[in-house]
């Protein structure tokens, strides 16, 4: 089975939202996220370099109650990156896939992927048939303005139906 990016659509958007440019905004909507996560829960974070994910994960760590929310950081050399809490936080980065496919192929999806822990992977669409089919996506894209537009898309809605409390307050992009 070939490890890699399948063709995958998305699943549909439930909710968008227009961060201000504050990095602060971005941090706090993790930190929001984070407390409505349970171990179990995998979120599947998509955007360009810059877009925000590393910032969303620090403040969901901290939403989540890990240790040292502030010693997240991007995993992208390590892979997998483990925060111990009372929710554990499983961070990985899928931005050099092939790296991360083989480590998930060699017994790492187990790992990743435990009850026990939410799991956050960034460049998940990297390596979209390696996600289980309940994660939440969350797509994170600069804004004209400096913010952030953040899309939340999740195949079943009534897994996290907590994401419509975020608010919806779409503008243009």
């Amino acid at each position: 089975m070939n490890m890699m990016s399948q063709p995958f659509e998305l699943p549909p958007v439930q909710v968008r939202l227009c961060l201000p440019p504050d990095p602060a905004a971005t941090d706090a909507l993790g930190e929001r996220m984070g407390r409505q996560l349970q171990p179990g829960d995998v979120v599947g974070l998509v955007g360009e370099v810059g877009a925000g994910k590393t910032s969303l994960v620090r403040g969901l760590a901290r939403g989540l109650g890990v240790e040292d929310p502030d010693a997240v950081a991007s995993p992208t050399y390590l892979l997998v990156v483990e925060h111990a809490g009372p929710k554990p936080l499983l961070h990985a980065d899928a931005y050099l896939p092939a790296k991360l496919a083989g480590f998930l192929a060699d017994g790492g999806l187990e790992y990743l992927f435990q009850p026990s822990a939410v799991a956050c992977v960034e460049w998940a669409d990297r390596i979209t048939a390696l996600v289980p089919q309940g994660a939440l996506w969350v797509e994170l894209s600069m804004a004209a303005d400096g913010g952030r537009n953040v899309a939340f898309r999740c195949a079943a809605a009534e897994g996290f139906p907590w994401i419509r409390a975020l608010g919806e307050n779409p503008k243009p992009e």
